[in-house]
């Protein structure tokens, strides 16, 4: 490694490092997922006034849509093809979900950087797919809230989505990939508790997704960390980053030797293919 690429990794670290909550930025197209968002999280706010917040960003309507007429949503085939009724069978939390993904979609296209674009998607889609694991192994598998393990699901990497963008900046690392990923695993922990600090989410998602990493080795899953990182483990779309750095043990590895019963899982994941693709497909549109 040159010591030009030394010394962009080592700035990289420092501004991400000493970056504070109110030097977050957000493209101002994402306005309006943030003001759902926001929305969402009053209490008193009812699906009439959520139906009109939604259809007035028009790209969050179609998703919203989308995701009422899926599979998972809709296994009797009535379709649904106006916001209100969308958003009554949806309901609130899968909405934030969606909103969350069109920010999250928003931030990777903002990318100035073809070097990252290519990563950048791949990890877009291992987003999509550990969102809608979790909303099925959750309803399959747990009594936990299937549409907060989606919420979850979705976004858990916003840390390092965020990270990426910041790599437009220090464009040498983009030169060296291996180093660019080592560097970005470091600084996702604390990227990650910045962002959906910053996004005001609710410390069970925070805590759950900076905990999921670790398996504790209970069958059914009975934590959010956990069912995270099962959905992990056995996502068809593998981790671009963990590909890159040779000190992360696979998941799947590492879902071996703390027991998990991937039998199970599996099993599950075959009869609910068409509930999976489902999500995939609302989410990723």
């Amino acid at each position: 490694m040159s010591q030009t690429i030394h010394e962009a990794a080592e700035a990289f670290r420092q501004a991400v490092s000493t970056a504070t909550v109110g030097d977050l930025s957000f493209p101002t197209s994402l306005d309006a997922s943030r003001r759902v968002l926001k929305a969402v999280e009053n209490p008193d706010l009812g699906m009439a006034a959520l139906a009109k917040i939604v259809v007035a960003e028009p790209l969050l309507s179609a998703k919203v849509i989308r995701l009422a007429n899926s599979v998972a949503l809709n296994p009797t085939n009535q379709t649904v093809r106006d916001v209100r009724h969308a958003v009554m069978r949806v309901g609130m939390d899968p909405i934030k979900g969606l909103a969350m993904v069109l920010i999250m979609d928003q931030l990777r296209q903002s990318h100035r950087h073809s070097g990252s674009r290519d990563i950048s998607n791949r990890l877009w889609e291992r987003s999509v797919h550990i969102a809608a694991l979790s909303y099925v192994l959750a309803r399959k598998l747990t009594k936990l809230n299937a549409d907060e393990a989606m919420f979850a699901g979705i976004v858990h990497d916003l840390g390092r989505f965020y990270l990426l963008s910041r790599l437009a900046d220090f464009p040498v690392l983009l030169e060296n990939s291996v180093v660019m990923a080592e560097t970005i695993n470091d600084l996702a922990s604390h990227a990650t508790e910045m962002v959906l600090g910053e996004l005001k989410l609710p410390a069970s998602i925070v805590d759950a997704v900076l905990a999921s990493q670790q398996f504790s080795g209970s069958m059914p899953p009975a934590s959010l960390s956990d069912l995270l990182f099962i959905a992990g483990v056995v996502s068809p779309r593998h981790d671009p980053f963990d590909e890159l750095d040779a000190r992360v043990i696979p998941l799947s590895n590492s879902g071996v030797a703390l027991g998990l019963d991937q039998s199970t899982v599996s099993e599950v994941i075959a009869a609910s293919g068409d509930e999976i693709y489902s999500i995939v497909i609302a989410l990723e549109s």
